[in-house]
């Protein structure tokens, strides 16, 4: 039983950084797809949930960016499971 539940311990960290990997990659084409500068990303927690006919573990991430290399914006990324569900920024100045 020891084993079993090492090994899901282990599971668990393994699956927690491949999403944290992949929301990186989400909101980095985010950025680039609208000629924003990708700044970084933190994880703000995560919890299971049901998603429609999905259950899973749903993790909230900020990230920042900048449309001009003077201001600093946050976006939120939520993802359930190794799925990307949304995407959110505030109104953001665009180069002049």
């Amino acid at each position: 039983m020891l084993l079993i539940g090492i090994g899901f311990v282990g599971l668990l960290f393994w699956q927690g950084r491949r999403q944290a990997e992949l929301a990186r990659v989400h909101a980095q084409r985010y950025c680039n797809q609208n000629e924003l500068q990708f700044l970084d990303i933190a994880w703000q927690g995560g919890r299971i949930a049901r998603r429609g006919r999905h259950l899973g573990w749903l993790s909230h991430y900020q990230f920042a960016f900048s449309s001009d290399r003077e201001s600093r914006y946050e976006g939120d990324l939520e993802m359930l499971n190794l799925r990307l569900l949304s995407i959110q920024t505030p109104a953001y100045r665009l180069p002049e």
